[in-house]
C-alpha cells in the first residue's frame, strides 16, 4: 500500500474546539488521499453529523471530577475507553493517531502508543491541555499553535503549525482589512460558552453609547433563544442597527464584514480571528481550572491584536471606555487588525498534515 491511502484516526471532543480544528486536518489529509477516521465520545459526536465522509466511533472516556469517588468513576470510564479503542485500533490498523486533547483523546492516544503506532499531539491553546500532558511522554511530535505555550517540558520534540482553521475562513487571509466607511460593524457572539453579559451587559452598554458613536455602528448580536426577547427590548428605540439571531450559520461572511469582535477567548475563535486578521475584545471563559482562554487572550493582546477584559472586570464603564476610545481613533483598529495577522496561521492545517505525513511515513 502507497502511504495515500492509509488511515489516520483523529482523536478528540467534548467541546467544538477540539474537533473543529481536527475536522480542518481531515479536510486536507483526504485532498492528499488518505482516509480519515474519527474516535470521539457522545459530546464530540454531534459535531460530526455533518461530515459523511469520515466515518466516527465513539468512545468512552471520563471526566474530570472532584473528591475521591468522581476520580474513581473517572477512571474506570477511561479504562473501559482504553480496551474500546485497543479492539478499535487493531480493526483499523491506522498508520498514525492524531490527538486534538480533551478527555476522549487519552483512550485511543494511549492504545496507540502501546501498539507503538505513531502519535501526533495537538495543542490548540496557549497552555498544555491534561490530556496533552498525560499522552507527552510517548508521542512522536507535539504540535503547538503559539510560539510561547505554558507548561511544555524543555525537552519536548514540538514543531508550531498554528491551530487549523477551515478553508472559508482561512481565504480571509488574502484579502485586506475593510477599512471602516459610514459604518463600523461590531459583532458581538458569545459561542456554546457565552455568558449572560453578551446579551445583557455587552448590548446595555451599546445603547447607552452617545449618539454620534451609535450612528456610525452596524452591529450583529448572537442572542440565545432563551435571552431574544430581553436583548431586543434592549435595542429597542437605541437607534442602532442590529441583526440579532441566535446563530450565524456564515461566520465567514460576517468575520468578513467585521471591524470588531466581542467574544470569548477560545482557541478555535482565536485562530480564526487572527488567520482572518480581525481585531477582538476577549472576555475569556473564567471557569476553566487551567484559565487557557486568559493565555489565549494574553498572547493576541500582547502582540497588539485586540483587547482583553476579564470577566470580573468587565463592567459598562470599562466596555464604554473602550469602545468609545476605538470609534473614535478607527486606525486603532487596522493597527490592530494588521497585528491580529501576524499571529494567524491561516495554513496551520498543511503544516499539521505535512508533519503527520512526516511521522506516519516513519513507521516501517
Amino acid at each position: 500500500m502507497t502511504q495515500e491511502g492509509k488511515l489516520i484516526l483523529l482523536s478528540g471532543g467534548g467541546t467544538g474546539g477540539h474537533v473543529f480544528p481536527a475536522k480542518a486536518l481531515a479536510e486536507v489529509l483526504l485532498s492528499r488521499g488518505y482516509r480519515v477516521a474519527f474516535a470521539t465520545d457522545t459530546r464530540g459526536e454531534k459535531y460530526l453529523l455533518d461530515c459523511p465522509q469520515i466515518p466516527h466511533y465513539v468512545i468512552d472516556s471520563g471526566t474530570y471530577k472532584a473528591g475521591l469517588r468522581g476520580k474513581i468513576d473517572a477512571a474506570f470510564v477511561l479504562l473501559k475507553g482504553y480496551m474500546q479503542a485497543h479492539k478499535l485500533i487493531f480493526r483499523l490498523k491506522p498508520a498514525a493517531v492524531v490527538g486534538f486533547g480533551g478527555y476522549p483523546s487519552a483512550p485511543p492516544l494511549f492504545a496507540a502508543q502501546h501498539r507503538l503506532i505513531p502519535t501526533i499531539l495537538h495543542e490548540q491553546n496557549a497552555i498544555l491541555g491534561l490530556a496533552n500532558k498525560l499522552l507527552r511522554p510517548l508521542a512522536s511530535a507535539l504540535a503547538l499553535s503559539y510560539d510561547e505555550t505554558k507548561d511544555v517540558p524543555e525537552a519536548t520534540k514540538t514543531r508550531v503549525t498554528g491551530n487549523p482553521v477551515r478553508q472559508a475562513i482561512a481565504a480571509l487571509a488574502a484579502s485586506d482589512y475593510p477599512l471602516p466607511d459610514k459604518k463600523t460593524v461590531m459583532t458581538v457572539v458569545g459561542g456554546s460558552q457565552g455568558a449572560k453579559i453578551f446579551s445583557t451587559l455587552v448590548p446595555q452598554t451599546l445603547a447607552a453609547l452617545p449618539a454620534d458613536c451609535k450612528t456610525r455602528l452596524k452591529i450583529y448580536q448572537q442572542a440565545r433563544p432563551e435571552d431574544d426577547a430581553q436583548v431586543r427590548h434592549i435595542y429597542e428605540g437605541s437607534g442602532l442597527e442590529v441583526d440579532i439571531r441566535p446563530f450565524f450559520d456564515n461566520m465567514p461572511e460576517i468575520i468578513a464584514a467585521s471591524h470588531l469582535l466581542i467574544t470569548r477567548s477560545g482557541a478555535s475563535t482565536v485562530a480564526e480571528l487572527t488567520a482572518a486578521g480581525r481585531p477582538a475584545l476577549y472576555v475569556p471563559f473564567p471557569w476553566n481550572r487551567d484559565l487557557q482562554q486568559v493565555f489565549n487572550a494574553a498572547q493576541v493582546e500582547k502582540a497588539g491584536g485586540g483587547w482583553m477584559i476579564e470577566e470580573k472586570n468587565l463592567t459598562q464603564e470599562t466596555l464604554s471606555s473602550l469602545l468609545e476610545q476605538v470609534l473614535s481613533y478607527p486606525q486603532s483598529l487596522e493597527n490592530a487588525a494588521r497585528a491580529a495577522k501576524t499571529l494567524g496561521k491561516p495554513d496551520a492545517a498543511l503544516r499539521l498534515a505535512d508533519l503527520v505525513e512526516e511521522i506516519a511515513a516513519s513507521r516501517h
